[in-house]
């Protein structure tokens, strides 16, 4: 992320010194050392980014896996392909990984949200700074909320977090993207913030517009979303920039034990309809995965380490805006909207999924309106962990379906930590199909 990479290795640094055997070392800050000072925070600042964008990608990983997006790899654990069946157990690693990975990136939003005020940043440095932990906090907590049946949202400083129910998360996710929103309009973020500190390629306010869209379609506030993804900029693609040192972590997923690449049935259930849109995600490669009937594709957006990852993409809100004015009976305008994405060809943001496909003929009815707005989401919106959620709203998740498992077991570890945490909503063998997954 630009120049940031010693402030990055600070921010570490803070992570990793909690046990220091009673030794004094200099060259690591105790974290009440980093958290009282202007640099310090500036570093967490810097590392919250790289964090969520780690907590994101392990969310992709954990989402296609138990979807119809990923296949394990040859060299994958058993574990990895059990999951492309379903079979999820708490002692799983990528159980594990989505939900610490996440906490984590929560770990430091909160961090900067108790102490940024404090350490005599200038206030403009501030706002932007505050913005940005409210925003990656909420989409932080948003990827849990879409992964397990219920989570804690208040952690700061507990030892024992309570679990609540999704649709109060939801209403805590919105809050936090709520005062980001009022941040950023009271005091307008530095320069410093936006030139030394925000990563190169994301823009913080569009991303704010477009999960307050993704989030108010969860909760059901078609209005809602409609407002919000109607305040999305369609000529902005916002991105966390990677390079050869700090590597794309969707990259890194692709071989290994943990490895996993697209399934080829993405590709081939396309057909020549979907060729620009595939061809803007996966390679074709035929590749034998661990189970032998699965065959593999290789990655492109994602085929080198330097790619970088979308915080949206940019036709989502407009997928999102199509579904809340069919729920709302517009069919006529959400049929517009829906045009818009299958006739984009490039002509707002080069370098996104763009369909280049005809409009559709004839009047549709909303729930031909709907099977094509999941249509043009699972093209559109390949590998970025909303599959899982698009089968659950439509009712596909079971053992033979396009979503194995309707949830995520609590990690074995957390368990063991923490008294509050609920039963498992499912065994470890995935559900029989039609599943009813109950939040």
């Amino acid at each position: 992320m630009r120049m940031k990479l010693r402030a990055a290795a600070l921010a570490g640094m803070v992570l990793l010194s909690g046990c220091d055997l009673e030794r004094s070392n200099p060259n690591a800050p105790t974290q009440e050392a980093v958290l009282n000072s202007p640099e310090g925070i500036v570093a967490i600042a810097v590392g919250v980014q790289a964090r969520y964008g780690q907590s994101t990608a392990d969310f992709t990983y954990s989402s296609g896996l138990v979807t119809d997006e990923f296949g394990a790899v040859s060299a994958a654990l058993v574990t990895i392909s059990d999951a492309e069946g379903g079979f999820v157990t708490q002692g799983a690693g990528f159980v594990a990984s989505v939900w610490n990975s996440s906490y984590r990136t929560v770990k430091s939003a909160n961090d900067l949200i108790n102490n940024a005020p404090t350490v005599g940043l200038d206030t403009a440095t501030t706002s932007g700074i505050l913005a940005l932990s409210y925003v990656l906090k909420a989409a932080a907590l948003g990827d849990v909320l879409q992964s397990f049946q219920r989570l804690p949202i208040v952690t700061y400083r507990v030892e024992e977090p309570v679990y609540v129910t999704r649709a109060e998360a939801l209403d805590a996710v919105l809050a936090l993207l709520d005062s980001a929103e009022a941040t950023l309009n009271t005091i307008p973020p530095s320069a410093q913030f936006t030139g030394t500190i925000l990563a190169r390629g994301f823009d913080l306010r569009n991303t704010l517009f477009a999960y307050r869209a993704r989030y108010r379609r969860l909760k059901g506030d078609d209005a809602g979303a409609i407002m919000a993804a109607d305040s999305v900029r369609r000529t902005v693609f916002s991105v966390l920039p990677y390079d050869a040192i700090n590597r794309n972590p969707v990259f890194t997923f692709s071989s290994g034990s943990s490895g996993v690449l697209p399934r080829d049935d993405f590709r081939v259930s396309g057909g020549a309809p979907e060729a620009a849109r595939v061809a803007f995600h996966v390679t074709a490669a035929a590749i034998v995965g661990r189970l032998a009937t699965t065959l593999l594709d290789n990655f492109a957006r994602y085929g080198v380490n330097s790619a970088s990852i979308p915080t949206y993409y940019p036709d989502e809100p407009l997928l999102i805006k199509a579904e809340a004015l069919t729920n709302l009976g517009q069919l006529p305008q959400a049929q517009a909207v829906l045009d818009s994405v299958r006739t984009d060809c490039g002509g707002l943001v080069p370098n996104d999924p763009n369909a280049c496909r005809p409009a559709l003929v004839g009047a549709l009815t909303a729930p031909a309106l709907l099977a094509e707005i999941y249509a043009n989401r699972r093209y559109e919106l390949f590998a970025t962990g909303l599959r899982w959620e698009d089968t659950r709203r439509q009712g596909l998740v079971g053992k033979t379906s396009s979503g194995k498992r309707c949830w995520l077991p609590y990690p074995i570890g957390e368990r063991n930590g923490n008294s509050n945490v609920p039963a498992d909503p499912e065994g470890p063998d995935a559900p029989t199909f039609p599943a009813t997954c109950t939040s």
